[in-house]
């Protein structure tokens, strides 16, 4: 019997490494047919909104998001009241080739996993 594995990205886009490194840790496992399944939650839904890096002297992480569906990552779950909070609507998350599904209850959703990586 398989493991399931879900990547939980947490962090903010810019100010430490941690959002970078996560959304890489989840593309190295998908190059090895060992896609997780994602949840963007806290300030981790900043990661899918629109950013100006450039204004900050930072890389985009676009490129990274945009390439999940590539590695086979084609849904994105994301916790709907992060994003209420936070002010940003569903329709504003748009990642060409991804299904955004949004999640009401986090903790029976990261129940279903026997694996969670947290970022």
């Amino acid at each position: 019997m398989s493991k399931n594995t879900l990547a939980l990205c947490r962090q903010a886009p810019y100010g430490n490494a941690l959002a970078r490194e996560g959304l890489e840790a989840i593309l190295a496992a998908a190059a090895m047919d060992q896609a997780p399944a994602v949840l963007f939650l806290g300030d981790g839904v900043f990661q899918l909104a629109g950013q100006k890096p450039e204004a900050i002297a930072e890389k985009n992480l676009r490129r990274n998001i945009q390439a999940l569906p590539m590695f086979d990552v084609e849904t994105l779950h994301v916790c709907k009241s992060s994003l209420l909070q936070r002010g940003i609507m569903p329709e504003a998350l748009q990642v060409p080739g991804a299904d955004i599904e949004l999640v009401e209850d986090c903790g029976s959703f990261i129940r279903k996993f026997d694996h969670v990586l947290s970022f």
